[in-house]
Parts: structure tokens; C-alpha cells; sequence
């Protein structure tokens, strides 16, 4: 055995002396391997570079939950690992002593053994290393997640902190702008003070109060709405001489038809007057003739309209009657001035009136006769002595 051994191809034995010089080499630096794994661990560049052995081993997104378990299986193995790393110093320690007493092919093939041993280590520790791997593998994609929910926050925050500077600048820019406008406005007006030529329309003011009463607006138009200081104002053309001087004879003649109504309305009045005051079935007959019915009109309302009106024909015909007066005392002199009987002749205010009143009785001799000039004198003296008595003392009236 010892010589079939011996005859062993040199080369063969050269090379197996070697791995079991490496495997004790390795055996007696087992510390400096593990130093070397848990390096290995920490730099991920080797570890990125081993290849691996099945899809499974590749770095996903799991669950919380799987990692959780992933790391209490990663705990189990290298509690393992330290016992079979225990275990493996034993065995060879009792191997070495072993060893002095085999013969080569024995020991060569006791270092076989032992190789393979050390290279199902290696698969084990390639494996606690894919583990950490896949750890590492979701603690990166929960950093990404992470990091991209904070980066789409800072967006937003950007965003909407970038519009509010740019609402702030479009302010600031329609400030400026009216600014400028309102500065050009101001110098186009100063432009406009200023008059180019002697023959250019004279310009008003609008700080005065004119400008503003007199610029055009809808009373203008036509349309009939009162806006403004132009609104519709109502003009009596008596007060103004815009429509001329008022000729009462003229007028008389032109709406002398105005007197015959009134006249109408005052007899219909007085015939509702006397059918409110009588009484039974011969004053519902007269009410009933002329329209009066309960609820519509009234005889006190009747008798204040009939006083009115009686009131606006006196005034009228006394009116009348001195426009006639003066009229005739004018006459008198512009013939007397005409014939020859006396100059340009101007009298005097008591003079005037005295001719005024005479023309006065006069006209109303022609209408009424001597009765109604009576009837006017006993009426103007009893006036006078009620003038009279109130101008004197209470103690002197008997």
C-alpha cells in the first residue's frame, strides 16, 4: 500500500501537497477569514462582483415582515456558523495530531475532505452574504420611496411658493405700470396746457365746477332721463324772456275757450252741491242723475273745488277789467299826444291810479250798469273801514 502509494505521479503530489499546505494555512487562519467576510459584507463592490447561484438570491422590494424573518434566519446561521467553526478547530486539532501517524495518500486525501468542507463554508457564508444583500436591497428601495415623497414635497412647496412671487411680481408690475400710466397722463395733460397755435379751440378746465355742468350727458340725447346738473329743470315761461314778453290780451283771445269750460265746471258743481244737500228719494234721484255714487267724492270736497274755482274767475275778470283800465288811460294819452292838446306826457303815480280807477267803474258800468258800480263802491268802502279800525287803538273801537 505504502509503495503503491509512493508511485504516484510527482506532479500530482506536488499539487496536493500544496492544497494541503493552503488547507492548513487556512486552517490555522480561520480568525482571518472571518475578518475578511465581515469586511467583505461592508464593501459592496466585491460582493456585487461574486455571481449568484439561483434567481432567488437576487436583492427585491419585500415586505416588512420579510425582512424581519430574513434577519431572525441571518441570527440563526451565524449562530451556526460559530459552532461549526468551533467544531472545525476541534477536528483539526485532532486531525494534525492525526496526521503524523497516516501515510501521504491519507493525508491527501483527509485535505480533500477538509477542501470541501471549507468550500460548503464559503457557500454559507456567499449565502449570510445575499441575505444582507436582500436587506440592504429593501432598506434601499425604502430610502428611495423616502426620498422621492420628499422631493415631490419640496415640488409642491416650490411651486406654490414660486406663484406666490410671481402673483407678488405681477402686482408689483401693475403697480408700476399704472404708475407710469397715471406719470404719462399727467405730462400728456401738461402736453395738453399747452396750446400749439393761435387758431386751436380754446380748452376748459376740468378742475372748475363749469366743465362739469356743461359736459354733454344723457339729458343730450333726447331720450328724456335727468342725470347730472343738465338734468330736466321746468321752465315757466312768465319769468323768462326767452319765450318773449307775455301779451295777456293776446293770450285771452287765443284761450278765451278756457273761460267757457270753467264756466261749465262750475254750474256741474254747483248742481252736485245741491244734490248732496237735499235729502230723500229726490236727492238720490239728483245724485243718482249725475253720477254720484257712495264712496266716490263727497259734498265737502265739491264745495272747496267750487270755492276755488269762483275764486280763479274773480281774480281773472278783476284782472281783466284793469288791464282795460290801463289800456284805456294809455289811449287817452297817446291821442291827446297825437292831436296836439299837450306834449309827451308822463303822470305821476297817484294821477295814474285815479285814471286807472275811474277806467275801472267805467268798465264795469258797461257790464253790470250803475247797480254793479254801487254794489263795487259800498264793497271797496267797506274794506276801507275794516283797514282802518285795525290801524286804530282797541280802546278807542265803541
Amino acid at each position: 500500500m505504502a509503495s503503491k502509494n509512493r508511485t504516484i505521479d510527482p506532479a500530482s503530489s506536488s499539487d496536493d501537497d500544496s492544497s494541503s499546505h493552503s488547507s492548513q494555512r487556512d486552517g490555522s487562519s480561520s480568525s482571518e477569514i472571518e475578518e475578511h467576510s465581515d469586511e467583505s459584507e461592508s464593501d459592496e463592490g466585491e460582493n456585487s462582483s461574486k455571481p449568484f447561484a439561483d434567481f432567488e438570491d437576487l436583492p427585491t422590494d419585500d415586505s416588512v415582515e420579510d425582512s424581519e424573518v430574513d434577519e431572525e434566519s441571518g441570527l440563526d446561521d451565524h449562530i451556526n456558523m460559530d459552532d461549526r467553526e468551533d467544531s472545525n478547530e476541534s477536528s483539526d486539532e485532532n486531525g494534525n495530531l492525526q496526521n503524523e501517524d497516516m501515510t501521504l495518500g491519507e493525508r491527501v486525501a483527509s485535505r480533500a475532505l477538509m477542501g470541501r468542507r471549507y468550500y460548503a463554508e464559503d457557500e454559507e457564508r456567499t449565502n449570510l452574504n445575499d441575505d444582507g444583500k436582500r436587506q440592504r436591497a429593501h432598506r434601499r428601495s425604502r430610502a428611495i420611496e423616502l426620498a422621492s415623497k420628499l422631493l415631490k414635497e419640496s415640488r409642491r412647496s416650490k411651486s406654490s411658493s414660486a406663484e406666490k412671487s410671481t402673483d407678488k411680481r405681477a402686482i408689483k408690475s401693475e403697480l408700476n405700470e399704472s404708475s407710469s400710466s397715471d406719470e404719462l397722463s399727467i405730462e400728456q395733460e401738461h402736453q395738453a396746457k399747452r396750446k400749439k397755435s393761435k387758431h386751436a379751440p380754446t380748452e376748459m378746465s376740468s378742475k372748475r365746477r363749469d366743465y362739469f355742468s356743461r359736459k354733454p350727458d344723457l339729458n343730450s340725447s333726447g331720450i328724456g332721463v335727468s342725470i347730472g346738473a343738465n338734468r330736466y329743470k321746468p321752465r315757466d315761461p312768465r319769468m323768462v324772456s326767452l319765450s318773449g314778453h307775455l301779451d295777456a290780451d293776446l293770450f285771452e283771445k287765443r284761450y278765451d275757450f278756457l273761460d267757457e269750460l270753467q264756466e261749465k265746471d262750475i254750474e256741474n258743481l254747483k248742481r252736485r252741491v245741491n244734490a248732496w244737500k237735499t235729502t230723500g228719494k229726490k236727492g238720490q234721484k239728483a245724485r243718482r242723475k249725475l253720477g254720484i255714487t257712495q264712496g266716490v267724492g263727497s259734498l265737502e270736497s265739491d264745495q272747496e273745488e267750487l270755492k276755488r274755482l269762483l275764486q280763479e274767475r274773480a281774480e281773472r275778470k278783476r284782472a281783466q277789467v284793469a288791464r282795460a283800465a290801463k289800456r284805456t288811460v294809455k289811449r287817452k294819452i297817446r291821442d291827446e299826444v297825437a292831436s296836439g292838446k299837450r306834449g309827451a306826457y308822463y303822470p305821476k303815480r297817484n294821477e295814474l291810479r285815479r285814471m286807472e280807477m275811474e277806467a275801472k267803474f267805467e268798465e264795469i258800468r258797461k257790464k253790470g250798469g250803475d247797480e254793479a258800480v254801487d254794489k263795487a263802491i259800498a264793497k271797496r268802502r267797506k274794506k276801507n273801514v275794516a283797514k282802518s279800525h285795525k290801524l286804530m287803538p282797541s280802546h278807542m273801537v265803541s
